[in-house]
């Protein structure tokens, strides 16, 4: 870990984007089980976790367009944000190389 320049330049972003990405796919699966109760504790960790992610998605997306279509154009941007790092650490030639 401490020689790899791949871990610190994709590895640890891509395991950020990853978890948010699951995280706001969490959130959304929660929305439709508590439907009924949405201040479940597990709901507000939900929300705080990824509200920040929702507001930089929100502030590009119409107003028009409802929050649970906001959380999945954040889920699509985040999966679009970590193909991008990867094909720029893959052009770069920093990204951890598969040996075998």
């Amino acid at each position: 870990m401490g020689d790899d320049p791949g871990f610190l330049t994709f590895t640890l972003p891509n395991y950020v984007l990853a978890a948010l990405t699951y995280t706001l796919l969490g959130r959304i699966i929660l929305s439709f089980l508590f439907a009924s109760n949405p201040d479940v504790v597990i709901n507000r960790v939900f929300a705080q976790v990824t509200d920040p992610v929702v507001r930089v998605v929100r502030f590009f997306t119409p107003a028009a367009v409802a929050t649970p279509l906001v959380l999945v154009l954040a889920i699509f941007w985040l999966t679009a944000l970590r193909m991008a790092l990867f094909l720029l650490t893959r052009l770069l030639g920093v990204g951890a190389e598969a040996t075998g």
